[in-house]
């Protein structure tokens, strides 16, 4: 199955604003440590899940190694701070398996390219437009239980903690009365990029 360009698109403003939102997370004042860093690390993801699904885009012009590097380092942070006790463990895990999707999403790509020839049209080493699938069936098969479990079991929790979020928010002191800090500060949101970002995983890894 290969994506067209407008799942591509589509699939490329989802992530990318999810990541947006992460990133501007960041910047709220008094956020935890622990909790900035599973913002980076979804912001990382999400804004390079966007890169990638651009059709006929930069997952074309940036070369391998560097989504390698990046997504391999990212990976490998998390999985650390995955295996420290405390806190946020199972997310900084859950994150080491969708960097490590990125990068074997990138070397399917290249090997998608190398397999079209002269011939391919620009379309060509995306997610929207590969040539051919070039990733591995078992591993993508893999990676897309794991995504869609995530994905069934995030959206059931966060359907469960709709009652007890949508009365804590409006009560909660760190809005201010800001519409925009009170989004920022939802505590709900997180779990919903979360989901989001493994939607956009499993339509991507759909598309191989």
């Amino acid at each position: 199955m290969h994506a067209s360009a407008a799942v591509g698109w589509l699939l490329a403003a989802l992530t990318g604003l999810t990541g947006l939102y992460c990133l501007m997370r960041l910047r709220r004042p008094g956020t935890p440590r622990a909790q900035r860093r599973l913002d980076a690390s979804e912001a990382l993801k999400g804004l390079g899940m966007a890169a990638m699904a651009i059709p006929y885009g930069s997952a074309r012009v940036v070369p391998v190694p560097v989504w390698v590097v990046l997504f391999g380092g990212a990976a490998a942070w998390s999985l650390v701070e995955g295996l420290r006790p405390g806190g946020h463990r199972g997310h900084h895990l859950y994150h080491a398996v969708g960097h490590l999707a990125m990068v074997y999403m990138a070397l399917a790509m290249a090997g998608a390219t190398a397999g079209a020839g002269a011939g391919t049209t620009a379309g060509a080493g995306t997610m929207a437009g590969m040539a051919a699938p070039s990733g591995v069936p078992l591993l993508t098969g893999v990676l897309l239980v794991f995504f869609g479990c995530y994905v069934v079991v995030g959206g059931v929790r966060l359907v469960g903690a709709a009652p007890s979020g949508a009365t804590a928010v409006p009560g909660g002191g760190t809005g201010g009365g800001s519409v925009v800090r009170r989004l920022l500060g939802a505590p709900e949101l997180p779990d919903a990029c979360r989901m989001v970002l493994g939607m956009g995983m499993f339509a991507m890894l759909l598309s191989m």
